[in-house]
């Protein structure tokens, strides 16, 4: 066991472990952000506006972020496996559950207690494949889940959009037992618990891992330590300052497609939401270049492309705001990617603790999703799209900068 150095390209066992986390993704992202397309539903369900309804995501991730720091111990007694299956079986069930609420307030209590359960896998993934995973194919492994949590996010958006355009399409909203976005929230579910599911047989047992039994107050000297290189910091920063310009900027995308002068219905905004697998196979391709050049080479590309895709999104025209859109999609997905493996590695060289440094950027990578989850439709609110783009340009032009210096850090010895 101690020669083992981690499964290879083309091995068995690398393929079963890459398809299982990316059905892990797929659940995961699917039940976080189906409802980021069907906002304005929620307006006009419980009279609310949309910064209010938005919090319906930010709720979600708020709760997720919280159970990062409980996730990560208890990865360390029971094994990242274990906690990945139970945390997607529990969640998908509470996805159910969620569609039954009618409720606000409640509604947003349950979202956010499935949000917790949900964290067992962006709390441990990038560690599992770290352990796992040979050195020489781990970032390219890394950017394979990150693109599985693309097609989480699309199925969440797609999906529940489908569902409620077939139900206004064909006359059914009145026969249904929920009202149609609940009715889409209740299919994402049922979609989660098959690949929920699925990662129990896919994913293999850890040969790697070694468990930890550590004392509270050991744990908090490990979260400490997670604080205490300045890179890891910068790559925290990044993480959140990236989420929070995505998230934001798609939270309040429904609410101006639908508007003048766009008038698309909800079924045309969610297949605009397919630009999601295009750009987030840009993950893919970060991470071989990463593997070929370095991870501080290339990050700053991710956050550059973003800068353009904002840009972009400014402009009127619908082909425009669309291709900005994918841009901005491209850049982001390279962004996570690559500051999630470079956590991952630079962690175990330097502090020691890489479970608890990738907690820590996932806790700040959900922060920015859930703070300017809910800024963006206030900008949009008060200034309209104009009010986005300067509040999301701000955010990705400051993550450019913190990549510009993060490239002159020293190489840490792994």
């Amino acid at each position: 066991m101690s020669d083992f150095e981690g499964y290879r390209h083309g091995d068995p066992m690398t393929r079963r472990i890459e398809v299982g986390l990316l059905m892990a993704g797929l659940a995961t992202f699917t039940l976080l952000y189906n409802t980021q397309a069907i906002l304005p539903y929620f307006t006009r369900d419980y009279s609310i506006g949309p910064a209010v309804a938005a919090l319906s995501v930010s709720f979600a991730t708020a709760g997720l972020g919280l159970g990062l720091l409980v996730a990560v111990p208890i990865s360390e007694r029971i094994g990242r496996v274990r906690l990945i299956r139970w945390s997607l079986t529990l969640a998908s069930l509470l996805g159910v559950v969620v569609a039954l609420v009618d409720d606000w307030n409640l509604f947003l209590l349950t979202r956010f207690v499935m949000g917790f359960v949900l964290a067992g896998l962006p709390a441990t993934a990038a560690v599992y494949l770290k352990e796992e995973i040979h050195r020489s194919y781990a970032t390219t492994a890394t950017g394979i889940y990150i693109f599985g949590t693309t097609l989480g996010g699309l199925s969440g958006r797609i999906v529940s959009t489908g569902i409620i355009d077939v139900l206004d399409r064909f006359g059914l909203t009145e026969r249904m037992p929920l009202s149609p976005s609940h009715m889409a929230l209740l299919g994402t579910a049922v979609l989660a618990i098959g690949c929920a599911i699925a990662c129990w047989f896919l994913l293999p047992e850890s040969r790697r891992f070694v468990a930890h039994r550590d004392r509270p107050a050991t744990l908090v000297r490990k979260f400490g330590r997670a604080f205490r290189d300045p890179v890891l910091l910068g790559l925290y920063i990044t993480g959140g300052l990236g989420m929070g310009t995505f998230v934001g900027a798609f939270n309040v995308l429904g609410f101006r497609l639908e508007a003048e002068s766009y008038l698309l219905s909800i079924g045309a905004i969610g297949l605009l939401y397919l630009i999601y697998p295009v750009a987030g196979y840009a993950s893919v391709i970060a991470g071989r270049a990463a593997d070929r050049y370095s991870l501080r080479a290339v990050l700053p590309f991710g956050s550059l492309v973003a800068l353009v895709g904002i840009a972009i999104m400014a402009a009127r025209p619908l082909v425009l705001v669309v291709s900005g859109m994918a841009v901005l999609a491209m850049g982001f997905f390279v962004m996570h990617s690559l500051a999630s493996a470079w956590v991952a590695s630079r962690s175990t060289a330097t502090v020691g603790v890489p479970a608890q440094a990738a907690s820590m950027y996932m806790l700040f990578y959900y922060a920015g999703s859930s703070i300017n989850g809910n800024l963006a439709p206030l900008a949009w609110e008060a200034q309209g799209w104009w009010g986005v783009t300067v509040l999301i340009g701000v955010m990705m032009a400051a993550a450019f900068v913190i990549a510009l210096l993060l490239r002159r850090s020293r190489p840490a010895l792994t």
